[in-house]
This record gives C-alpha cells, sequence and structure tokens, in this order.
C-alpha cells in the first residue's frame, strides 16, 4: 500500500460559510460536485471536497491503497474498524478509523 493521500474533505455545516472561509483564505474555488449535497474543491493538492452540512470538526483525510478489501481487513487486524466501501466514479473508499479514535478514508482507483 502506497498510503499517499490522495484526497481530503473539509466538513462544514454551512456550505457557503465554508466555501468563503476557504476561498479567502487560499483562492481554492469550490463548485458542485458530482451529487447533490457535496462540493469539489479545486485549486487543491490533492483535490479536495466539501460534504455540505457534515458537523465533523476535522478534514479527513483519503490514504491511496491498491486493494481496498485487503487494506480494510489490515485495519480490522490492527484493531481499527473500516465500514463497508462505497463505489463512486472514480473508485472505492471506506472510511476508517483507528485504533486511538481517528478517522481516515482509504480508496482504490477505479481501473482502467
Amino acid at each position: 500500500m502506497s498510503g499517499d493521500i490522495v484526497f481530503f474533505d473539509l466538513p462544514g455545516k454551512d456550505a457557503a460559510a465554508t466555501a468563503k472561509f476557504w476561498e479567502s483564505l487560499f483562492g481554492w474555488k469550490f463548485k458542485e460536485g458530482n451529487f447533490p449535497g457535496y462540493s469539489m474543491i479545486h485549486g487543491s493538492t490533492p483535490m479536495g471536497g466539501n460534504p455540505h452540512g457534515d458537523k465533523s470538526k476535522s478534514p479527513r483525510v483519503y490514504f491511496s491503497v491498491d486493494d481496498l478489501t485487503a487494506a480494510s481487513e489490515r485495519v480490522r487486524e490492527l484493531g481499527g474498524t473500516a465500514d463497508e466501501p462505497v463505489t463512486i466514479p472514480a473508485g472505492r473508499f471506506a472510511n476508517c478509523v483507528d485504533d486511538q479514535g481517528v478517522e481516515f478514508s482509504i480508496f482504490e482507483a477505479a481501473g482502467e
């Protein structure tokens, strides 16, 4: 597993306020994503997104894995939790929590 950070979410209970803050700070642009209630952040590296109405207090990072199933099993072996995979146009991801309670996600890119 590479473990490279390939994506991030910036939560915000008020999408307009979230966009205004980060656009003012870094010049990023927020545009409606592939599904309602989600904006893509353009101008950041790696690319990010904003789940509208998310009341989380911290960003969520997505780490690249070659095999989501194997990586999810490994998270569990190490004492963490891994949710069932979610399929999106770019691939699949699973939300996880490590053995200390830190939330993160793992992402497997769609095959070509």
